[in-house]
């Protein structure tokens, strides 16, 4: 039975081994992954949940509350979703989303956004299937060493 719910701290590396084996960072840092997740954990501008399927963690998304120039309020942005392989195109997804617009919805928030790396295209589909408008394109510059 799927089970939707917030992350708590022993689901961390789950969470880090689904970022690893299905979003594509395999050399990820885990000491520096588990702090950021034990702050979205603390924060009350960001939530993580988690899909649970007889006790396996198969999925979870990240969401944070922010401002931004030309919305009056808050905003949400989904910042990441993952689904294990084997578990997609079962609703999992969707369910995560939802319960991401649920807590938006609970903290006054109306609208909430999404990015999506370009040849993520499954992902794209997936969001303008549940809804999502494409409405603009994301440019990233590393600025480090």
């Amino acid at each position: 039975m799927l089970l939707i719910r917030e992350a708590v701290a022993q689901d961390f590396h789950a969470i880090l081994r689904l970022m690893k084996e299905e979003l594509g960072y395999p050399d990820l840092d885990e000491a520096g992954a588990l702090r950021r997740l034990e702050f979205f954990r603390s924060s009350n501008d960001w939530a993580t949940f988690v899909a649970s399927n007889d006790d396996e963690i198969i999925g979870f998304i990240g969401v944070m509350k922010g401002v931004t120039y030309n919305i009056e309020g808050y905003y949400s942005q989904i910042m990441v979703l993952v689904i294990s392989e084997n578990s997609r195109r079962s609703g999992v997804g969707t369910a995560l989303v939802n319960k991401a617009e649920e807590w938006s919805l609970s903290h006054g928030i109306t609208d909430i956004s999404v990015s999506s790396n370009i040849r993520r295209l499954d992902a794209h589909a997936f969001y303008e299937n549940i809804g999502y408008a494409k409405r603009s394109f994301s440019f990233i510059k590393h600025l480090g060493k």
